[in-house]
């Protein structure tokens, strides 16, 4: 071998120690990276083994890196993780990439919402050899997304349904209880007088009010189907799926009562010396529209206004006001 060739060895050997240096260098910052960073991070070959997960997409299920790597999720996670893990990835094995994809997972802190991708990684021919997810831990968005959608549906000043949910919770009821061939009642309730107690106590006294008579109404609610909400201003609304004319009017009663033992003082009520309500029930079933069974029970509470107040009428579809007509 000439001179020249020792030479051109020595730059060849000298460059492939610079690449494996390289190379070197760039696998530690990628396993800096993805040990540091807050993520699920993972490759699976198609056996379902683990070729590479970050820690940290461990860590949250309890699971030490070094335990996972080589191994399988059976041997890795409760079966029911598991199950879901791998039926994910095959089908992205399948040939599907999943975008966007949003899940929840049971850790040993507690459910957890994560969202992210999978894709295949081929091999020479072309043929999936192995998956790629990535997903980020994205639980205090969710939560923060379901508080704002429960803010949004909830009165401020009494914390039960506002009308945005009354009117959601009815309509949803409506259509479901002709399928169901069950009743379906409305209870709407006004607080007597309430203007006059605004006057005579303040508009402070008078929110303090309304959120006890909130809280009442929420102490008859049997089922998680019921529904408590302020209508607006001083009226509030029960709706109650599945509860035939007796039951309405018993609850309507209870209602009355739980006001009555609040023992709220109103000196400027006509002839009574508590806070009180009035209440129009109206009962229901088969095929009715939501303004039709507000309309209903409206009557029967402007019925109860004109018989004296802190009274319930009660009316149904057999026996609606004049003023209401059956649907047909």
């Amino acid at each position: 071998m000439s001179e020249g060739d020792d030479d051109e060895l020595a730059r060849l050997r000298a460059r492939i120690s610079e690449l494996e240096a390289e190379l070197a260098r760039e696998r530690t910052q990628l396993a800096t990276v993805f040990s540091n960073i807050p993520a699920i991070f993972y490759v699976k070959d198609r056996d379902n083994r683990y070729l590479y997960g970050s820690p940290y997409g461990f860590r949250i299920f309890g699971v030490e890196h070094a335990d996972a790597i080589g191994r399988t999720d059976p041997e890795v996670f409760p079966p029911e993780v598991a199950a879901r893990f791998i039926a994910s990835d095959r089908r992205v094995l399948d040939g599907e990439r999943v975008h966007n994809e949003s899940y929840a997972v049971p850790t040993p802190s507690g459910p957890r919402d994560f969202a992210g991708v999978r894709f295949p990684i081929p091999g020479p021919d072309g043929v999936a050899t192995a998956v790629c997810g990535f997903a980020v831990d994205v639980t205090e968005r969710v939560a923060l997304a379901r508080e704002l959608e429960r803010l949004a549906r909830t009165d401020p000043l009494t914390g039960i349904g506002n009308r945005r949910r009354f009117d959601e919770h009815l309509e949803a009821e409506v259509a479901r209880a002709p399928r169901s061939s069950e009743p379906l009642s409305l209870l709407l309730c006004d607080v007597d007088f309430f203007k006059a107690y605004n006057d005579r106590y303040g508009h402070q006294q008078g929110d303090a009010c309304l959120a006890q008579v909130a809280r009442a109404l929420e102490g008859v609610i049997r089922r998680p189907a019921d529904l408590a909400a302020r209508y607006g201003g001083e009226e509030f609304a029960l709706v109650l799926p599945g509860t035939p004319a007796e039951g309405a009017r018993s609850r309507a009663e209870r209602v009355r009562a739980a006001v009555r033992d609040l023992a709220i003082p109103h000196e400027a009520s006509p002839g009574r010396d508590r806070v009180t309500i009035s209440v129009g029930v109206a009962t229901v079933s088969g095929a009715w529209t939501a303004s039709q069974i507000v309309a209903l029970a409206d009557r029967a509470l402007y019925e109860a206004k004109a018989a004296g107040r802190d009274c319930e009428i009660a009316v149904d579809d057999e026996h609606p006001p004049a003023s209401v007509r059956r649907p047909t």
